[in-house]
């Protein structure tokens, strides 16, 4: 059976740090509607799935936004939901994001309970002054100890995200925090270059000149010491931002580092997936804008923005690009069932890069 993911988006946040970009919106005064929003998700998840019954759901993955504000038993509903449309494989991965707060780290075993398999946590930093200046609602202590909780409960299967580049970060700063997160890592670690995204209040600070951010070289410092330390640690650099103990790599990232299929529920979800009845590549996305996705699904079923079909040569073109970001690239077999059938040597011209 062919394998197939599914990404959730749970679009609210308690607080909205200063460098995300990514679609989320600020828990409302009166309340998230848990039941309305959950109610959306199924009616999507179900008219998204409907076509792929044939395959087989290796890995779900809940994010966002902040899906450890969701409701366990709702995170239940769609994982017996989705495993009622396209099977759960026996060893699928079910990935939930989470920050690591009080609250939401209380809700890990009722998590585990609903049917999560694994635990990505964002520390982000230790340093409690950045945390605060960034927006974020956890101390570095917590980051820590929210870890060792993920570990006691998700054992081998507990991830966390660190980022380097914050303003006034030094080297020495950044590789002392390296080592004591690592003392404390599970098997699997990602580790970010801050990003200034346009739209953000890093992207007006910084073009304000209120923040002066680490330079390019030092960047690369930082960066070239996460390699050598981690590696040092047993863990495998197996894409340009993550590591992991062999065996223990995101399975829902790599499908789509490596041009698998999916499908995605929730505001701004994207999906990527071959059509069953026509037989092309898709690529779709989710109405933003959260009422009016979740009016979209009560009326229609689902709340695609856009749809278009994707080229045979883009299709190519993404192959190798997102082949670069992992260590064991891609291989002739992989490509040749993207391109139907072309080497992946002729793809390249081989032959003239070669002659010089």
């Amino acid at each position: 059976m062919v394998p197939f993911s599914l990404y959730v988006h749970w679009p609210y946040c308690t607080f909205l740090c200063r460098f995300c970009a990514f679609s989320k919106a600020r828990v409302p005064a009166k309340g998230v509607e848990h039941e309305r929003i959950t109610s959306a998700l199924l009616k999507e998840l179900r008219t998204s799935l409907a076509p792929h019954k044939d395959k087989v759901l290796q890995s779900i993955y809940f994010g966002g936004g902040t899906p450890s504000l969701a409701q366990p038993r709702n995170i239940a509903q769609i994982i017996e939901a989705a495993n009622s449309l396209v099977p759960l494989a026996s060893d699928a991965e079910i990935t939930l994001e989470s920050n690591p707060t009080s609250a939401e780290v209380g809700k890990m075993r009722d998590f585990k309970q609903a049917g999560v398999t694994r635990y990505s946590i964002g520390i982000q930093t230790l340093d409690d002054r950045t945390l605060a200046r960034m927006g974020r609602l956890h101390t570095g202590a917590e980051g820590l100890a929210a870890v060792d909780r993920a570990r006691a409960l998700f054992p081998g299967k507990v991830s966390f995200d660190m980022i380097f580049g914050f303003e006034g970060q030094t080297l020495d700063q950044w590789q002392k925090e390296l080592e004591t997160v690592l003392k404390h890592a599970d098997n699997h670690i990602s580790v970010y270059q801050l990003t200034v995204e346009p739209g953000t209040p890093l992207f007006r600070d910084r073009n304000a000149q209120r923040v002066v951010l680490p330079s390019g070289d030092l960047s690369a410092q930082m960066y070239e010491s996460a390699v050598e330390m981690c590696t040092a640690k047993g863990f495998r650099h197996y894409e340009v931002a993550n590591y992991a103990v062999p065996g223990s790599e995101s399975m829902h990232n790599m499908g789509y580092w490596q041009g698998r299929q999916w499908v995605g529920i929730g505001p701004s979800a994207h999906s990527r997936f071959i059509d069953p009845s026509s037989n092309q590549r898709i690529s779709s996305v989710r109405l933003p804008d959260i009422q009016r996705w979740a009016q979209h699904c009560e009326k229609f079923g689902h709340g695609t923005a856009k749809s278009t079909v994707i080229s045979d040569e883009d299709a190519k073109q993404e192959a190798v690009v997102f082949g670069l970001r992992m260590l064991d690239g891609i291989t002739d077999r992989r490509f040749a069932g993207i391109s139907g059938g072309q080497s992946l040597k002729d793809y390249l011209h081989m032959d003239r890069v070669q002659q010089y």
